[in-house]
């Protein structure tokens, strides 16, 4: 099953990386899913599903996140 289709929030993804996931307020957001888990976790409520990211997207994702990481905002405009 391609990993851009929906999964329930039951399940946990097979890697670590962004996923965009939906929460059961209606919100949905891109978080990452990491060693520790979902981050943030449970903070937006209780994942309903969630569905990986386009790789072009995801690297985009990563990036930005490594550069509020070295402390920089010029990626962030």
């Amino acid at each position: 099953m391609p990993e851009t289709e929906w999964f329930p929030g039951s399940s946990l993804p097979e890697r670590q990386g962004y996923f965009e996931v939906e929460f059961s307020t209606g919100e949905v957001e891109i978080t990452r899913y990491g060693m520790l888990g979902w981050e943030p976790e449970e903070e937006r409520g209780h994942i309903v599903r969630w569905r990986g990211l386009d790789p072009k997207i995801e690297a985009a994702e990563i990036e930005r996140a490594n550069a509020l990481r070295a402390g920089g905002d010029s990626l962030l405009g």
